[in-house]
């Protein structure tokens, strides 16, 4: 189960489906990839679990589903300066910008590169623990991808949202997929 704090208060919920599991907590981001290497279950937020499956890795299943369990929801955004109008020339964003110097979490490498291939823009990648909206502020980058929950960090560091690129908020239990273990694997020759 995740010791992360905007996903620790839900761990009671793993319980439920679980009820004789041996809880240990572990980094929400590094569960699906335990989960593939060890077995068992993982308790962790549907972000974290896309991204794991938008690193092109499969060797884990989802076993539940739950919704966000509040009114407010977590979404994973593209995050710039206020006073910049990115709004209107968001469409234009790669000619606008060129290489774009993009923040971003460790935790959200995989969704922000595919978010930025399917846009076809070019974005460099300043990837780090934590902290990522600050680093526009610090001028190590031109945009944050970072996720917004309350809005107090945006409004603290006076940045706006250009765009949503994952707001399917939700807690998800994974377990290994033993279906395609040991099977054999086919070689296609020319």
């Amino acid at each position: 189960v995740s010791e992360n704090s905007g996903l620790q208060r839900f761990n009671y919920l793993a319980q439920q489906f679980v009820p004789r599991a041996q809880l240990q907590l572990v980094r929400g981001e590094k569960i699906p990839e335990l989960v593939e290497k060890y077995g068992n279950y993982g308790w962790t937020g549907n972000d974290l679990y896309q991204d794991y499956l938008a690193s092109g890795r499969n060797g884990i299943k989802l076993r539940r589903f739950i919704s966000w369990p509040e009114k407010i929801m977590p979404r994973l955004c593209l995050l710039g300066p206020e006073e910049e109008a990115l709004s209107s020339y968001l469409p234009n964003f790669y000619s606008y910008f060129g290489k774009v110097r993009v923040a971003v979490s460790d935790k959200y490498v995989n969704l922000a590169s595919a978010y930025f291939l399917q846009k076809g823009w070019g974005a460099s990648l300043v990837v780090q623990e934590g902290q990522v909206d600050r680093q526009i502020r610090f001028s190590n980058a031109d945009v944050a991808v970072d996720i917004v929950y309350s809005g107090r960090t945006i409004r603290e560091e006076k940045l706006q949202i250009y765009d949503t690129i994952f707001d399917r908020a939700g807690l998800v239990l994974l377990t290994k997929d033993t279906k395609n273990l040991n099977k054999p694997t086919t070689i296609l020759e020319d």
